[in-house]
């Protein structure tokens, strides 16, 4: 067999498959190595807008419509298969006091505009994974990297029964990154803020809230929370529930459950059985959800979630998605990250394999990126979990968070309809390059990146004992509504829990705001003349998004029935 080839990954999840199917689809002799197989547990199984515009664009710009599957929920299902997917209508959020019923007013919810999904990633890795194998990858499992050396012709990785050869390196291998441990990467990184752990499992048999907890009569919310990613929150913490089961073409009678704890405020980890029974024996109304259910794997155990490193490229080498770090999956961002990760590399992999020029300095811009965006989700993460402390607080922090994401999915919206009008590849790599502020949520707005600014000092300032609960509350407000003709929505109304609404009317309200562009982004929105575009996935037109939830609701009373 042939062992020298272009380019090698290591890792065969969503970062290492994505790319390795871009490379082969472009002529790249590519391999992918994974010390273990398919199919197996992976955080980041909710979708978000960004991240489904992300794979629109990748599709595009490398003709392979199949990227884009996971991004469309009939695609998904379709494609990929009627286990892959959960319903996703909303990103929701219900804070809990301890040993104290949940009230259905403390809820804040932002539907959202097309139905998203919640991928079941054991079967949407294994899928990319067969798209990479399609397109001409080779892929190697059960093979683990016994050790790397760098030559000056590239890289030569030891798999114990065989060597290998490459020219270039891309390690998609997450926290025990090989190259991250031979060129001892997380030493010397920055200080991370957030202090997290973590334990999660599939279960079968958990009970919805709607079912169990509150009606949307009693909480307001115009979606289910059943039919949304739901964050439980508590002072130091937030359980995830991200139910695979929640709609009528689904075969999946899964949930995933996720117990993320600050560590300085809970201590470190234990025994996931036993902490997870005090989590539910803390809070009543939780504990609902599991009456009856079922765990159908053994947990996994995070002791400490959140690492860096100092550098994420070299001559022949660059790490990718989780190997570069991670913070906490809160704000479902890892996706995200991981999709625009591979839109800023892949064109630099493929100019040096065309010019057969492997240079640091050429990948320093992803390498700003990757590190930047790492930065920034941690000190996000962190304040969000002082704001856990009671609901008013999150009411007014939670903005922070949305209106950015806001901000930069109509970005990417814009990238994705200039690159469908002029097929530009070039324009397309620059419009990443060129951003104002990589690995921001925002992108390019400077005024969002103020109030960000801004409204994490007035966190920071409270988390030190600085200034009261009611004080930051009141920075905040007084922030949103400073720069209200630079957001898209009005944020300064605490008294709408519900940012969203999924209608024509607000969406064509986002582009608007999008269009006319104020606060500095206007150059990056009328470049091109073309203006942004909702196309709801393509295939979700209102109509049929109603009819969805209709359908779902349907399956939830037939739920409820059995």
């Amino acid at each position: 067999m042939e062992n020298t080839y272009d380019v090698a990954i290591i890792g065969s999840g969503i970062a290492g498959t994505m790319l390795g199917a871009i490379l082969a689809k472009e002529g790249v002799s590519v391999v992918i190595i994974d010390a273990g197989t398919h199919p197996r547990f992976a955080v980041g199984e909710s979708m978000v807008p960004e991240s489904a515009v992300l794979l629109k664009i990748l599709a595009n710009r490398y003709a392979i419509p199949e990227l884009a599957y996971p991004g469309e929920l009939n695609s998904l299902i379709k494609h990929v298969g009627s286990s892959s997917a959960g319903i996703k209508l909303a990103f929701s959020f219900a804070w809990n006091g301890k040993h104290q019923e949940h009230n259905p007013l403390d809820v804040v919810s932002t539907p959202v505009i097309a139905p998203e999904a919640h991928l079941f990633r054991q079967d949407v890795d294994a899928y990319y994974l067969a798209l990479a194998a399609r397109l001409g990858a080779t892929i190697k499992q059960q093979a683990r990297i016994q050790d790397i050396e760098e030559t000056a012709d590239g890289m030569i990785l030891n798999l114990g029964r065989e060597q290998l050869s490459a020219r270039y390196v891309v390690d998609a291998a997450g926290y025990r990154s090989p190259i991250a441990d031979k060129y001892q990467l997380r030493q010397g990184a920055r200080e991370m803020q957030a202090r997290t752990r973590s334990i999660f499992t599939h279960m079968t048999g958990v009970k919805l809230y709607e079912e169990v907890i509150a009606s949307t009569q009693a909480s307001g919310s115009p979606t289910p929370l059943a039919q949304s990613t739901l964050h439980h929150m508590f002072k130091g913490g937030w359980l995830w529930i991200i139910p695979f089961n929640n709609h009528p073409h689904s075969t999946n009678p899964l949930c995933s459950i996720g117990l993320q704890l600050d560590i300085d405020e809970h201590g470190p980890a234990g025994d996931p059985e036993v902490e997870f029974k005090q989590f539910l024996d803390d809070h009543p109304s939780v504990a609902r959800h599991f009456e009856g259910a079922a765990r159908v794997r053994e947990w996994t155990v995070a002791p400490r979630l959140n690492y860096t490193s100092r550098e994420s490229v070299g001559d022949r080498y660059c790490l990718l998605g989780h190997a570069v770090g991670f913070v906490d999956p809160l704000f479902s961002r890892g996706l995200v990250n991981t999709f625009e990760s591979i839109a800023r590399v892949a064109p630099k992999i493929l100019k040096a394999v065309q010019t057969d020029v492997w240079r640091k300095e050429d990948f320093l811009s992803y390498q700003d990126y990757s590190l930047e965006v790492v930065k920034v989700n941690d000190r996000l993460v962190a304040n969000s979990f002082t704001a856990f402390d009671s609901f008013p607080l999150w009411n007014a922090w939670f903005r922070v968070w949305i209106s950015g994401s806001y901000i930069g999915v109509l970005r990417f919206r814009k990238i994705l309809s200039d690159y469908l009008k002029t097929g530009d590849n070039e324009a397309l790599e620059q419009a990443f390059e060129t951003a104002t502020y990589a690995g921001h949520l925002s992108i390019e707005s400077p005024y969002y990146e103020a109030l960000f600014e801004a409204a994490c000092t007035a966190m920071e300032a409270y988390r030190a004992g600085q200034q009261s609960e009611a004080q930051t509350i009141e920075v905040l407000q007084r922030l949103f509504e400073e720069q209200r003709e630079h957001l898209p929505i009005d944020f300064a109304d605490f008294s709408n829990r519900f940012i969203s609404r999924a209608s024509q009317e607000f969406a064509d309200s986002l582009l608007k705001w999008a269009n006319d562009a104020p606060g500095g982004l206007k150059a990056r929105f009328d470049r091109g003349n073309a203006p942004v575009k909702f196309d709801f996935l393509d295939s979700y037109r209102y109509g049929d998004r109603l009819q969805l939830a209709a359908e779902a609701d349907a399956a939830l009373q037939a739920y409820r029935a059995r």
